[in-house]
């Protein structure tokens, strides 16, 4: 993509900016640029695309093989995202990477998609490439530090300021700066706080697809075992949300898919009270209850580990106060029904998480009422279109963030170009 040194257009007033080169900025930037209004794209780091290049461990998850509105979150009402998310099917986005960026692709087991090739720096390439041949020009190294609403001649509408004291002027604007995770790619969540000082109202924002702390004991001796497991995260007596999947336990807790899938839950600002809840191998265990009642010369130990790592198999007959080597015809009452607890409905105790340098992706950011579905554009600052992650929509993992990353992306891209013909620029 054509990079530029001091942007200076000859108006001294840009038409189209996008702020970030992630996932949501490029796609921004090359469809504003297909829709006729090439924009300059402005990235805070060296090279565009750390959040890409790093995804999936270098291989770039970067759709899910089916969608389900239940596979996101937002505490907006969900019709507005259902909107959002069907603005763009996964048969056309699959097709758009295939025959439009040259990227072939190949669905792995558990519904992810990845490069063919097993290498996101292709996506990264594919998408530049794209934007350059459009026409969208790059800036890198220019972090926006200050933004504000202008009425300035040649149509202005924003001035940009850098950290190092650069400014520019734009007609329309794009934030594409990501939420908060993975700080070290860029999302340092500066453009959160800059939608908040142009009176945008943020949902509260924590980590989310992030692994779990669990205090010192039992569950951290276990770093390494890994199993299918279903999870519950409940308060009280109300399930919260159940999924299904691995569970890989760490030297600090808890991790694995359905651990970060369900990690919003203990992370929220108001998560007091809510316990997440494990039924080992979840739709594969078996009939535990018969197992324990069977009865026999067998020991529980022995039992558990014909199912399960030895190791965990272990640790649950002590957390269940059973020793392992107890004789299945010597259970009592209370032990068969303490060790089908700890098997079928176990509490894991969780006492943080790892925070947004561990996170896959940051929840909550701006609502989603306050932009228009149709183009992203600000309700409260004309001009203004905001997408990706610093919007209020998190996906579980498996390419679901980044689905919205290329949906959200699009509609903010086309909506600056619809709105700057609109303004007859």
């Amino acid at each position: 993509m054509k990079r530029v040194g001091e942007p200076v257009p000859e108006a001294g007033v840009w038409p189209a900016v996008v702020v970030g080169a992630g996932a949501a900025g490029l796609m921004a930037g090359l469809f504003a640029a297909r829709a006729g209004s090439p924009p300059l794209i402005l990235e805070s780091r060296p090279r565009p695309g750390a959040k890409i290049r790093i995804s999936g461990g270098g291989r770039c998850n970067l759709l899910p093989s089916r969608l389900r509105l239940d596979d996101f979150h937002t505490r907006a009402d969900p019709r507005i995202l259902r909107r959002l998310l069907h603005s763009w099917s996964l048969r056309q986005l699959t097709a758009f990477f295939e025959r439009e960026l040259g990227v072939a692709l190949t669905e792995e087991p558990g519904g992810k998609v990845f490069p063919s090739s097993g290498s996101s720096s292709e996506v990264l390439v594919a998408l530049l490439a794209a934007a350059d041949r459009a026409g969208a020009r790059i800036r890198s190294g220019f972090r926006v530090e200050g933004l504000l609403p202008i009425d300035g001649e040649g149509g202005a509408r924003f001035e940009l300021a850098s950290a190092r004291g650069e400014r520019l002027r734009c007609r329309r604007l794009v934030l594409a700066t990501g939420g908060l995770a993975a700080p070290g790619t860029g999302s340092d969540g500066r453009g959160l706080e800059l939608a908040r000082g142009l009176g945008h109202r943020i949902e509260p924002t924590h980590p989310a697809l992030v692994p779990l702390l669990a205090p010192e004991g039992p569950w951290t001796g276990l770093a390494g075992v890994s199993l299918p497991a279903r999870l519950r995260a409940v308060r009280g007596e109300r399930e919260l949300e159940a999924r299904e999947g691995d569970l890989l336990f760490t030297h600090r807790g808890f991790s694995g898919p359905v651990v970060l899938d369900l990690s919003r839950h203990l992370t929220a600002p108001r998560a007091e009270g809510v316990e997440l809840r494990a039924r080992w191998l979840g739709a594969g265990a078996p009939d535990w209850e018969e197992g324990l009642l069977a009865g026999g010369r067998g020991g529980v130990g022995p039992l558990l580990a014909k199912h399960l790592p030895r190791r965990l198999a272990r640790a649950l007959c002590s957390i269940a106060s059973v020793p392992a080597e107890r004789k299945l015809s010597e259970l009592s009452r209370a032990e068969r029904s303490g060790l089908l607890r700890v098997l079928t409905d176990c509490e894991l105790p969780v006492e943080g998480d790892e925070g947004y340098r561990k996170a896959e992706v940051s929840a909550g950011g701006v609502a989603l009422g306050e932009v228009e579905p149709a183009s992203l554009e600000s309700r409260r600052l004309p001009g203004l279109h905001l997408t990706g992650e610093i919007l209020d929509a998190t996906g579980r993992i498996g390419g679901y963030n980044f689905l919205w990353a290329w949906v959200s992306g699009r509609l903010a891209g086309e909506g600056l170009a619809a709105g700057l013909a609109s303004d007859g620029a």
